[in-house]
């Protein structure tokens, strides 16, 4: 293959077999699957075989790439190898695209032009798929009565509940009214499995000197699955307000996440420290 800028290499067959999972449907892909089963080595035939296979616009190149790939290829394969080859890299691509999706999620007014889901239902969601731990923080929390029904109901299947909240004697004055979000969840006090932190209040200042605030809002299931956004875990926040957030499943960063605010929580010295249900002002 050669071009103005000079002579190219060919694709070599897996990157010919990766930009074939990534473009073709999951049908086409299975038909050629079954032909290349059924074929020794690479011939004139080829070609024709895998177009006929399930036909289909702009198929012809695609196998004419797939031909030349695996003519070049030293030394030769068998067709079940590269069936194989082919079977296994589409395996892992839909493993991949489906634990390493971000789905948008809002509060507040919504548009006609896409199709995106609202904050209160996938938080509900982000917390049902909990099955080991949960971490839910906040800066501020009231209301929200189906949250709070649906952290007790984790807790109560086994899920080890960490809730990381602001409260109005660390917020230095920032945080409005005489209660804290302690209150919004003082049904769950008795709960052997819920756990609540802060951020100690005397490690806020940091290299800007300024007194720093609790202000993350995540809520992450396990180490798999996690929401991120604006709200806090307050009604006007999950109706009202205008809100965004992002729905994050992928495990290596939501992994990530959660072991951040384990550190936070364990290491000797804080910065996150138990927090006691009473005395909520």
């Amino acid at each position: 293959m050669t071009s103005l800028d000079g002579p190219q290499t060919a694709p070599s067959l897996p990157e010919v077999l990766s930009g074939l999972v990534a473009s073709l449907p999951e049908t086409h892909l299975a038909a050629w699957i079954r032909v290349l089963r059924t074929i020794v080595a690479p011939d004139e035939r080829t070609e024709s075989r895998l177009v006929a296979a399930h036909p289909g616009a702009g198929l012809g190149p695609r196998a004419e790439l797939l031909l030349s790939s695996w003519m070049a290829t030293d030394p030769q394969v068998s067709g079940p190898a590269v069936a194989l080859a082919l079977e296994a890299a589409s395996n892992r691509y839909e493993l991949d695209r489906t634990s390493h999706r971000v789905e948008i999620a809002v509060s507040g007014p919504v548009s006609d032009a896409v199709p995106i889901r609202l904050t209160a239902s996938v938080a509900v969601e982000v917390i049902r798929a909990a099955t080991n731990t949960l971490l839910v923080t906040s800066y501020a929390a009231f209301g929200v009565r189906e949250i709070v029904s649906e952290i007790g109901a984790a807790a109560d299947r086994g899920v080890c509940v960490d809730l990381v909240l602001e409260t109005v004697r660390s917020s230095g004055g920032r945080l409005n009214g005489n209660t804290d979000g302690r209150a919004a969840f003082y049904e769950l006090r008795f709960h052997p499995d819920v756990h609540l932190w802060e951020w100690a209040n005397d490690q806020r200042h940091g290299p800007g000197r300024w007194r720093g605030s609790m202000h993350a809002k995540v809520i992450a299931a396990d180490r798999g699955t996690a929401l991120l956004g604006s709200a806090n875990l307050t009604d006007n926040a999950y109706t009202d307000n205008l809100e965004i957030g992002a729905v994050i499943h992928n495990p290596t960063a939501v992994a990530s996440l959660v072991d951040h605010f384990t550190t936070l929580m364990h290491s000797a010295d804080g910065p996150l420290i138990r927090l006691r249900w009473a005395s909520l002002g």
